[in-house]
């Protein structure tokens, strides 16, 4: 819960931001989106601009500011984020230009044109070699990590259960035949459609990885059927085909990674959806 002498503090931080700009009076919005951080738009009659504020307790959730940094830049680069304008990773601001389109809904995010569209957004990041220097993200382990901090909090069956099946699989699962640049937040409020490109946000999580584990990440965010797969796999394209034989035990894992964050995010005292654990549990339990 913010007190009234944090507010003060942030909007302190916040005139503060915008003098080091260069904006002259911008009008300052509130955006609606995440969890964990203060975002805002600050807008003048030269800059239109998103400040970022990365909020407590995102390094536990596995947020990495210096490796969000170096994809943030190769992705705006390549046309799939937005330019980046002013980053200080150690103090957690990120400002961005504003990027003007449209959040796509879950329907839409579902449907046969936007799936093939996003597959081959998918497709043109895993083809970036991923920038050097940056530990690759395994998120079977991160999975793994995260329920290892909740038993240490208590020893639910559910928990103890999932820690269990999620080694058996990991040990089962083959290794990525290649690290890619992936995002691995792929959840359709966390894209812009401009009207001819889709531009994605929030790049806290992002790395070098195995682009089944982000194309299962996006599966599962958008709670896609097999059909549903099968267009998005098609607008990917390449060895799709080849990846697919890996998908369902990455969502599987993936679904774990978003269980375990969501339990330590409610232990933060933020307010997760009760409807999306409860589909998560029921389909770690299937």
């Amino acid at each position: 819960m913010m007190t009234e002498q944090t507010a003060v503090s942030r909007e302190t931080r916040v005139a503060a931001i915008a003098d080091e700009l260069g904006l002259d009076q911008p009008e300052i919005t509130v955006l609606a989106g995440g969890l964990v951080n203060y975002t805002i738009r600050l807008r003048d009659a030269s800059q239109d601009l998103v400040l970022r504020l990365a909020g407590a307790g995102t390094a536990e959730l596995g947020a990495d500011r210096h490796a969000e940094l170096a994809m943030l830049q190769l992705a705006a680069a390549a046309g799939l984020a937005p330019q980046p304008v002013l980053m200080r990773p150690a103090e957690g601001l990120l400002v961005t230009r504003h990027v003007t389109g449209r959040v796509p809904g879950l329907d839409d995010a579902r449907s046969p044109l936007m799936l093939a569209r996003f597959g081959g957004w998918l497709a043109r990041l895993h083809a970036l070699p991923p920038p050097a220097g940056l530990a690759p993200i395994d998120i079977g382990a991160r999975a793994a990590g995260y329920l290892r901090s909740l038993d240490a909090q208590d020893s639910l069956p559910l928990r103890r259960d999932l820690g269990q099946r999620l080694q058996r699989i990991r040990k089962e699962l083959t290794p990525p035949p290649r690290f890619a640049a992936c995002h691995h937040d792929l959840h359709h409020r966390n894209f812009v459609d401009t009207g001819t490109a889709l531009i994605a946000l929030d790049w806290e999580y992002a790395g070098p990885g195995d682009p089944v584990a982000d194309l299962a990440g996006f599966v599962c965010y958008q709670d896609l059927d097999l059909e549903q797969t099968r267009v998005l796999l098609g607008g990917y394209g390449g060895d799709a085909r080849r990846l697919a034989k890996r998908l369902a035990p990455l969502c599987w894992v993936f679904d774990c990674l978003c269980f375990g964050w969501m339990e330590i995010a409610a232990a933060q005292g933020l307010a997760v959806e009760p409807e999306r654990r409860q589909r998560l549990v029921e389909r770690l339990q299937g």
